[in-house]
């Protein structure tokens, strides 16, 4: 199913407006997968989420970060639904990769909750994280470094431990991080440094699109 009719299902008080207008649920709805890759790769994950059984407890996190209506657009909202769904993106990537994951939450060494998923065929872990916007590279990478040090202090090395990356959306995602050289190769780099560190795997994506990442090594 398409992002359109997902967003309209999982948000149905929140009515679909022109892009730019308003919050992103809203301005995401009319818009098709059509020449928009990230939107083409977030309806086939949430796809995944519903053939794995997951759809009902991932809508009741979805709504908890962004309730049924619509915010005034570019906020904390905003950013924290697309969370929820970069970790839909995670999930297909696992299920497709690791076999069928389930959502758990661990703990880590320091007592931070860090939701993960549990891939059993594997014995792996991959802990989802997106990336925000952020005014400088220094800011991303900074970013980038604390999401692998978290998902090292909450995952046993005794177990497959993968980090997977998405990096932030906007608009003109296609002169962004993920498709301009010059602004992804230092995440890139920083993410192989801090992998080889905490002895992670990672996974490395465009903005939602868990089906072509920019890198992979687990």
């Amino acid at each position: 199913m398409e992002i359109g009719p997902w967003l309209e299902r999982l948000f149905p008080s929140i009515e679909a407006i022109e892009w730019g207008q308003s919050c992103w649920i809203a301005g995401t709805k009319p818009r098709g997968p059509e020449h928009n890759p990230p939107l083409y790769w977030l309806g086939r994950a949430l796809d995944a989420v519903d053939e794995g059984g997951a759809i009902e407890a991932f809508g009741a996190r979805l709504l908890a970060a962004h309730a049924d209506r619509e915010c005034d657009g570019f906020s904390e909202q905003d950013q924290r639904v697309q969370d929820v769904l970069s970790d839909a993106c995670a999930y297909a990537w696992t299920a497709e990769h690791l076999g069928r994951p389930a959502f758990a939450i661990r703990t880590g060494d320091d007592g931070a909750s860090l939701d993960v998923l549990e891939a059993p065929l594997h014995d792996a872990v991959v802990a989802p994280h997106r990336l925000w916007p952020v005014r400088t590279m220094t800011e991303l990478v900074a970013l980038l470094e604390r999401h692998a040090a978290a998902a090292a202090c909450a995952i046993p090395p005794t177990q497959g431990r993968i980090i997977y990356i998405d990096v932030p959306f906007n608009p003109a995602y296609a002169r962004d991080v993920g498709y301009e050289f010059e602004l992804t190769e230092p995440v890139r780099e920083s993410l192989r440094h801090c992998a080889a560190e905490h002895d992670l795997g990672y996974v490395l994506t465009r903005p939602f699109q868990w089906g072509n990442p920019i890198e992979e090594w687990f």
